[in-house]
């Protein structure tokens, strides 16, 4: 894209100081040093510079000590990575924030990971369709984690209503009166997350630990956008929230059992499903199973729910 473009990671000890240094730059070759004077002049020549964690972890070190000139337009692959590759952890990335390295505390390694990392990023925006693009950008382009990409990519949109966008691209896949405005206008990047994660295919599929501890939101979002019933009701409630479907479809039941002509499992499924706390006692043999079951595995599809079942059957 004809950019000038460095990709750069710093070791930070202890004390906060910077111990070592790494860069690469496409056109002037590769860094590797302790001196802050010979990486500044090494960087100042980029337009952009780009790192795994760089804006909230790099950059904070690393501004305040350069000694000439350096761009203020960055990139972070960190970011960038769980919604460019919401299916599966990345190859290049391990838990956290932490690129996976050949070698331990090498910023030159590290610097060449995110380069080939970025790459990779570039290559999947480009790939997705243009309404998702429009909905990243439009979602995106004002925070700084992602403005620097949209920049050197030069995209940009005026992409039309972005709740109409969302609600054409994933429809089937959420509730079709969910109120979208609060997200699109509040919690941006948490939204544009979760979107991300509704899109793929495989429901083992889980945000990484890392992006919940900073955007708490995400949980809460796809919770309200695919595994709350709609009051109006709609196509996708009433298919992928009815639990009578789903028991047949998942377990091949044609109807709930019932005990004394009451239909126990279906009242404690339907509560449960319906997000309310419950204290189900059952008659052995009643099908107790199933009322746990049957919200575990609807909720694992459409908010990638993790249920805890803790038996004592063991102990009896």
């Amino acid at each position: 894209m004809g950019k000038s473009i460095a990709f750069i990671d710093s070791e930070v000890g202890r004390d906060n100081k910077i111990k070592d240094l790494g860069a690469v730059c496409e056109k002037d070759g590769e860094l590797h040093s302790t001196s802050l004077s010979e990486f500044s002049g090494f960087i100042s020549g980029a337009e952009f510079l780009c790192g795994h964690n760089i804006i909230h972890h790099d950059l904070k070190y690393i501004l305040p000590t350069v000694n000439t000139t350096v761009t203020d337009k960055y990139i972070d692959t960190l970011y960038l990575s769980p919604l460019l590759f919401p299916e599966r952890p990345y190859h290049a990335l391990v838990k956290d924030d932490k690129l996976l390295c050949d070698e331990l505390n090498n910023p030159l390694n590290d610097s060449k990971k995110a380069q080939k990392l970025f790459h990779d990023e570039v290559n999947a925006f480009l790939t997705l369709n243009d309404n998702i693009k429009k909905i990243y950008y439009l979602l995106l382009k004002a925070e700084k984690e992602f403005c620097g990409f949209f920049e050197y990519l030069d995209y940009s949109s005026d992409g039309g209503e972005i709740s109409e966008l969302i609600r054409m691209e994933y429809g089937g896949k959420i509730c079709e009166n969910a109120d979208l405005e609060p997200f699109i206008r509040q919690r941006p990047t948490e939204l544009a997350y979760s979107l991300a994660l509704i899109g793929t295919q495989d429901h083992h599929s889980v945000t990484p630990p890392w992006l919940i501890y900073n955007f708490p939101g995400i949980e809460n979002i796809i919770k309200l956008l695919c595994n709350t019933r709609c009051k109006e009701g709609c196509s996708y409630c009433d298919s992928t929230l009815d639990i009578h479907k789903k028991l047949k479809e998942l377990f091949g039941f044609g109807e709930f059992r019932k005990y004394d002509n009451e239909p126990l499992q279906e009242m404690a499924a339907q509560a449960a499903v319906g997000g309310k706390s419950l204290l189900a006692v059952f008659p052995t043999g009643v099908g107790k199973s199933v009322t746990f079951q049957l919200p575990a595995l609807m909720s694992g599809q459409t908010e990638r729910g993790l249920t805890i079942v803790i038996s004592p059957l063991q102990s009896l």
